[in-house]
């Protein structure tokens, strides 16, 4: 089971000139659609006085969710590109906006995804791209004559545990990646003899 994606670790850019016209990439990280709206209003504002600000992006940990726009530019010479950049990089939760300054010489459909391609993959050749992995928490509760058994296997399978409510009975919240949740549960129980209650959220 695939339970990780590839990212940016932070903002990144490029520049590249093209029979006099010019284009800046910035690539940010994003964690949700939200996001997006304030990151390309910021980036217009740096480059106020460029003619158009097509953008991609992608998010979700299954890479489900994109959109792109040519803002004006030729149907299909702007924003795409620039999701096939965020796409050959295999990236999620990306944001790639580009600024175009006319440089009076028409580069055609063809040449302008071309430009636009370049200067996406650009962007990302210069950002710091990071595996993340689809993490999973859960509550472990169970009793103490169990600690010593579950606290070895959750040092052995390099566990982290995110908070401890120990009471009258042990409570765990510990964080376990997606493709091992299921294997780690077995193990916990077979360990407490069943006698164990797992909630996960």
């Amino acid at each position: 089971m695939k339970d990780f994606f590839y990212t940016i670790n932070s903002q990144s850019a490029a520049e590249i000139k093209i029979m006099k016209s010019k284009f800046i990439s910035n690539a940010y990280p994003i964690s949700k659609s939200a996001d997006v709206i304030k990151l390309i209003n910021a980036f217009k504002k740096i480059y106020y006085d460029a003619s158009h600000f097509p953008y991609a992006y992608r998010a979700g940990m299954k890479s489900d969710e994109f959109r792109y726009s040519d803002d004006g530019e030729p149907s299909g010479s702007a924003g795409k590109p620039l999701l096939e950049a965020i796409d050959k990089n295999n990236l999620t939760d990306v944001l790639l906006i580009t600024a175009r300054y006319f440089g009076g010489i028409k580069l055609g459909v063809g040449g302008l995804r071309r430009a636009f391609f370049a200067t996406g993959e650009a962007c990302l050749e210069n950002a710091d791209i990071i595996k993340k992995y689809i993490m999973h928490s859960i509550k472990a509760e169970f009793d103490y004559a169990y600690i010593n058994l579950i606290m070895k296997l959750i040092e052995k399978e390099k566990i982290n545990i995110k908070n401890n409510e120990s009471g009258d009975r042990c409570s765990l919240t510990l964080e376990i990646r997606e493709s091992e949740y299921e294997n780690l549960i077995l193990k916990m129980s077979d360990l407490t003899n069943g006698k164990i209650t797992i909630l996960k959220f």
